[in-house]
């Protein structure tokens, strides 16, 4: 089923990301950036990156088997995701949007099924929410944070 959304859900992802450029000047006192028109446009944007890659890695062959090496096509949106992940880790967030996405990226790092991957892909925060007890209190925090943000505006 995720086979058949990806190639419509890659291209929207790619199209939004390319679509979130910034015009940012260095901050004053070793601060990272800061951004005039979209804040966190960096965040956002390796969000999107990541969320192409794991779609692409999605509709690849997918094994139950723990597997000791990956296929080339694999390693390439593997290592796609571990850049765009570490640019999300290492920013510093200003608005909610940008924290949603570094709640939403510590989640897929607990929650990897292929089901939650999908949902965490298009920030589904409902599809948690259908029984949410099956979580345990880590993943649980994170949804009620999540829940908090969309709560507050501006953040999913």
């Amino acid at each position: 089923m995720v086979a058949a959304f990806a190639p419509a859900l890659i291209e929207t992802l790619l199209r939004r990301e390319t679509t979130m450029g910034a015009d940012s000047t260095r901050a004053p006192d070793g601060a990272t950036v800061l951004t005039k028109d979209k804040p966190d446009a960096d965040i956002l944007a390796a969000w999107g990156r990541r969320s192409a890659a794991c779609a692409i890695y999605g509709t690849l062959p997918f094994s139950e088997c723990p597997k000791t090496q990956y296929t080339p096509e694999e390693q390439t949106q593997i290592d796609a995701m571990d850049t765009a992940e570490i640019q999300i880790c290492k920013a510093t967030s200003s608005t909610p949007q940008g924290v949603a996405v570094q709640l939403w990226t510590a989640l897929a790092h607990i929650e990897q099924t292929r089901e939650a991957e999908t949902a965490i892909n298009i920030m589904d925060l409902d599809w948690f929410f259908i029984d949410e007890t099956q979580f345990d209190w880590s993943v649980r925090l994170i949804l009620a944070a999540l829940r908090s943000l969309r709560a507050m505006g501006g953040a999913s």
